[in-house]
């Protein structure tokens, strides 16, 4: 797997766990329609994710327009929760802040997404209706058992906050990856005996050896 393909692997998880860890400090209502709406989201992403193919995610992944678009979502999303996560645990959530924490982040669905279209590729000969709605309900079923183990493991609200900015600031360090400039060579190549470079050598070894030349006859 080449480095891109692990970073974005390793940024997958990171999202995913932020959304079981965000999910953790819920109301159990709010966990079970949290839960309904990906079996929703990816059931009806399910003919989007059948059309999509190995060549065209490679060609979004390579696309300097969508690393762009992907660096300003994990930027925003680890600003704006990753600050969420830090007055929550201070003790200063108010209203708005409260409510922010409540929305499921945005690259969570999309690796989610991914996770479908990667099943896809990966299962033969079975109808896309059908996983799509494997994909639903099993993940579904995978991200809320997530959260109740790291509700059961991490009872303290705090420590829960505590992981998620630092995970948030891993996802910040993945923008700031993907975000980067394409590395350019300064000069072009030239060959050593060939193109311009070679031209001016052979022009000023020529000069020389008729000044040589010069010089002795004088």
């Amino acid at each position: 797997m080449s480095t891109d393909g692990s970073v974005l692997l390793a940024l997958a998880a990171c999202c995913l766990a932020l959304a079981a860890l965000q999910a953790a400090a819920w109301p159990r209502p709010l966990q079970w329609a949290m839960a309904l709406a990906v079996v929703a989201a990816l059931a009806a992403s399910g003919e989007l994710a059948s059309r999509t193919s190995t060549a065209e995610i490679l060609r979004w992944a390579a696309s300097p327009q969508r690393r762009q678009d992907l660096a300003a979502l994990l930027l925003a999303e680890a600003l704006l929760f990753g600050s969420q996560a830090v007055r929550q645990a201070q003790g200063q959530a108010t209203r708005g802040w409260r409510w922010l924490g409540w929305l499921p982040p945005p690259s969570a669905l999309l690796a989610l997404f991914f996770a479908q279209v990667a099943v896809m590729l990966w299962v033969d000969g079975w109808d896309y209706a059908t996983l799509a709605w494997l994909c639903a309900l099993g993940f579904a079923a995978l991200l809320a058992a997530a959260t109740a183990l790291l509700r059961q493991a991490l009872p303290d609200g705090a420590t829960r906050c505590a992981l998620r900015v630092g995970l948030h600031g891993a996802q910040a360090v993945a923008g700031l990856w993907l975000a980067r400039p394409p590395l350019r060579a300064a000069i072009d190549p030239v060959p050593l005996w060939g193109g311009r470079l070679a031209i001016v050598a052979a022009v000023a070894a020529a000069l020389a050896a008729l000044g040589w030349l010069a010089q002795r006859r004088r």
